[in-house]
């Protein structure tokens, strides 16, 4: 008998120790406000695009809104649903999350077009104003398009999200709090994208990788696609986070999972039915992570199509040797199963079979070998004008500019790079401060006037006129002075 209540005692201290986590008897009181889609809004032309799967993909969003509550509601005490169409950002001010899972409608921007309908111009498209401080999770594609309006460095880089996260923070809070996340890594063939570009160029064949979803896109059952945005110069440590990468094919750097300010980035498109249970509970930490940074000010931005300089390096990669050998080498892998895919949709075809959006704009893609001229195709027309063919010059031209290029805007509504002879004259990186401080003394020495207005003008977000306003503020603001290329390659005060 003694014996006996020994044991039983030795259980329930056992069992007193065990970490918990959160359950559905142990809910949090945090409020939260899922913003979804309504289950019966019919399918976008965009939408059926995009799937290989009509009928999955409209059973899926039958499903979702529904599966999220539910999910959600087993962690928290209050959980308020309201659909994408009828969303008001001022509803998010009563609640400690927003988790937005629908396309939102824009306010401002787009298309413009002339009488004829031909468009004219564009400009970013807003979804959130800048007052919009609550605290956020952003789900999938419309991250990207609210990011953007925001200019937050959550974009859309690329919507080619699989299953699979790799590169995880695993000492955040997201995979600690308040439940403690057992990643379980499963061994998967290293993307060839990522071997082709400079940020992977020395991975291994394999790569250790988290599974996020029991399902990816890319089994073409009609999973929706997930997103990925630019993971170039997005973990600043001012106001912004990388947390997680995963399989896309954009590159190992992508953001899969990020926070800027006061919006978390979750890439990954599966409802919870279709995440692993230990994704399950990395989203739900997220909501605890992500719920004191409601009223957080966005300190740096990331304006739409601005060329970090992580870019540049990447085409310097791309023109040389070693990267258009890697690069030429991914393009032209698989050609024969290529083709071999498009004679089987054209079949399909040819019996009468009726094809997908998709399978119509597979068939319509040309397949071609690429040579290394293709490598240079994104490269300025002055400089394809200059250099022709002759490939070391590409190279030498980011080699001997790459601590000097800023971007100016072009006529595609977007930017791109110049060389900035100022800064190069005085052989001063443009990102280091030095070059504020060499140009308020030339100022001050009325040496070279015009250079240095042009200097102080470029690289920070001021307009003074005299020497003295300068120096004033540069003695005030140096030591909180922040170099982002987000901003338009600036100095700014943080």
């Amino acid at each position: 008998m003694k014996n006996s209540l020994h044991k039983i005692l030795l259980i329930i201290i056992m069992i007193a120790l065990v970490p918990t986590g959160y359950s559905q008897t142990q809910k949090s009181n945090l409020k939260i406000l899922y913003v979804g889609t309504n289950p019966d809004k019919p399918l976008t032309d965009r939408e059926k695009r995009i799937t290989n799967n009509l009928e999955r993909k409209v059973a899926l969003r039958k499903s979702r809104t529904n599966d999220f509550k539910n999910f959600i509601g087993q962690y928290f005490n209050s959980v308020t649903v309201v659909y994408g169409d009828e969303f008001k950002e001022e509803m998010a001010s009563d609640y400690d999350v927003t988790i937005i899972d629908a396309y939102l409608k824009h306010f401002e921007g787009g298309y413009t077009k002339d009488k004829n309908g031909k468009v004219t111009g564009y400009t970013t498209r807003k979804f959130l104003t800048e007052n919009y401080n609550a605290a956020t999770i952003m789900i999938g594609e419309p991250s990207a398009y609210i990011g953007e309006g925001r200019d937050l460095k959550i974009d859309h880089l690329c919507l080619c999200l699989d299953a699979h996260a790799h590169g995880m923070k695993l000492d955040h809070p997201i995979f600690n709090t308040p439940n403690k996340v057992s990643v379980a890594y499963e061994t998967i063939e290293t993307p060839a994208n990522y071997k082709a570009r400079y940020g992977g160029r020395n991975l291994a064949k394999t790569m250790q990788m988290w599974r996020v979803q029991t399902e990816g896109y890319t089994e073409g059952k009609g999973m929706p696609v997930g997103l990925v945005s630019t993971g170039y110069a997005f973990d600043n440590g001012i106001d912004a986070e990388w947390i997680s990468g995963g399989n896309n094919s954009k590159g190992v750097e992508a953001t899969a999972i990020g926070r800027h300010a006061n919006f978390l980035h979750w890439g990954f498109a599966a409802a919870p039915e279709y995440l692993t249970e230990s994704a399950k509970l990395a989203f739900i930490n997220a909501i605890h992570y992500i719920a004191p940074f409601k009223g957080t000010k966005q300190i740096t931005k990331k304006i739409k199509r601005m060329p970090l300089r992580e870019y540049l390096r990447e085409s310097q990669w791309t023109v040389s040797d070693e990267g258009s050998a890697a690069w030429l080498h991914y393009v032209n892998k698989d050609l024969d199963k290529r083709r071999e895919n498009k004679a089987k949709l054209q079949e399909k075809k040819d019996a009468g079979e009726e094809l997908s959006q998709l399978e119509n704009m597979m068939l319509r893609m040309p397949i071609e070998k690429h040579t290394r001229i293709w490598t240079i195709r994104h490269e300025p027309q002055k400089l394809k004008d200059k250099f022709g063919e002759n490939w070391a010059m590409y190279e030498n031209y980011y080699i001997e500019n790459m601590d000097y290029f800023y971007p100016i805007p072009n006529e595609r509504y977007t930017y791109w790079s110049d060389v900035d002879e100022d800064a190069k004259a005085l052989g001063i990186a443009n990102n280091n401060i030095k070059i504020l401080e060499t140009a308020i003394t030339m100022l001050v020495n009325k040496d070279r006037t015009e250079m240095a207005k042009r200097i102080l003008q470029r690289y920070t977000n001021e307009s003074f006129e005299s020497a003295k306003e300068w120096n004033k503020w540069f003695k005030k603001n140096h030591k909180s002075l922040y170099f982002s290329e987000g901003d338009g390659f600036k100095f700014i005060v943080i």
